[in-house]
Formats: C-alpha cells, sequence, structure tokens
C-alpha cells in the first residue's frame, strides 16, 4: 500500500466501501524503504477507515525462490487470520496472493475474486524478463500458468478499467467482511 498503486486504487476503494459498513483486512506485501518512509501513514489512513492492515515485506533474493517464499508466508499469513475472523470473502490482486485466496478457498470454502490486471507470468515473457529457452524460467512459467488454469477456470477473475471501476466494487460485493489481499 506504500507504493502509488495502493495509494491511488486500493486504499480509496476500501476507504469508500468502508463507510458503507463493509469490514476489511488488507494483507499487503511492501518494500521496506517505502514502508518506513510512509508506513505510518498508510496506518493511519487504515486506521482512519477501520481498515486491519497486514503489512509483510517483500523477499527479493534468491530469485525465483523469494516469490515462492512470499507465497509461502502470506499463505500461512491468511490462513492464521481466517482462524480469528472468519472471512466471508477474499479478493486478491496478484498471484501470489490468488494461491493464498485458493488455500482459503479449498480449506475453508471461502469465496474468492482474483482480479488480475493482466497475465503476470505472460508479461514477464513479452517484455523480456524471462527467457523461455532457460529452463529456471520455463519451469515457473509452466507452474504459473497451471495455476492460472485453476483459478481462472474455477473462480471468479475481474478485468475492469479505472473508469467505473467503484461502481462494479458495489455491484459485485454482497459480504459484510471482504478480505482483500
Amino acid at each position: 500500500m506504500t507504493d502509488p498503486l495502493g495509494q491511488s486504487q486500493v486504499l480509496p476503494y476500501l476507504a469508500g466501501l468502508s463507510g458503507q459498513a463493509y469490514e476489511f483486512t488488507l494483507v499487503s506485501f511492501e518494500k521496506k524503504k517505502r514502508f518506513e518512509v510512509s508506513g505510518q501513514i498508510i496506518q493511519s489512513l487504515c486506521d482512519k477507515h477501520a481498515i486491519r492492515w497486514v503489512p509483510l515485506f517483500f523477499s527479493s533474493r534468491p530469485p525465483f525462490l523469494s516469490k515462492l517464499y512470499d507465497q509461502w508466508k502470506m499463505k500461512r499469513m491468511v490462513l492464521k487470520l481466517q482462524q480469528k475472523q472468519h472471512f466471508d470473502f477474499t479478493h486478491c490482486r496478484s498471484y501470489v496472493a490468488a494461491a493464498a485466496g485458493l488455500k482459503l478457498f479449498k480449506k475453508y470454502q471461502v469465496p474468492f475474486l482474483f482480479d488480475m490486471r493482466g497475465f503476470w507470468v505472460d508479461e514477464r515473457v513479452d517484455n523480456g524478463q524471462w527467457d523461455l529457452k532457460k529452463p529456471i524460467y520455463r519451469f515457473f512459467y509452466k507452474l504459473y500458468k497451471q495455476k492460472e488454469k485453476i483459478i481462472s477456470g474455477k473462480r471468479y477473475i475481474l478485468f475492469h478499467s479505472r473508469k467505473g471501476a467503484r461502481r462494479s466494487w458495489l455491484l459485485l460485493i454482497r459480504y459484510r467482511r471482504v478480505k482483500f489481499l
């Protein structure tokens, strides 16, 4: 939430919806340096709107394994939170979060929405960050494409532009406790 995207898109929606009697728990990954600069500001904003914020920190080393470690951290955290809060719905905005949402669905039947902006692994390949001729990239590409099939085949996926997005939230959400990942 300390990145511009969290401040321009996620937090305004949550703040608006929290005023309509929705309860939110927000689990996010943060960059340590940004958190040091604006973590208190974001926490104050969340407190003002009764949003429970659970910041986790990105791992960066070793490459690839750090992403799997982050995924493990998120799953562990949301399962722990579920024990206390019993969520009605989970909204996921990344592949790492969607893996945690899928775990909640399988273990506790908590419905979830995967709100992706693009197919992350395809974007990595398209912009040249991942060379599929290299075995490690090919392995992770296949792994995430398999997860994509599972998620997109059995759950809801939301695609929307920024225009009219808040209106679409009000139509989609019918629950009182929503978890944004």
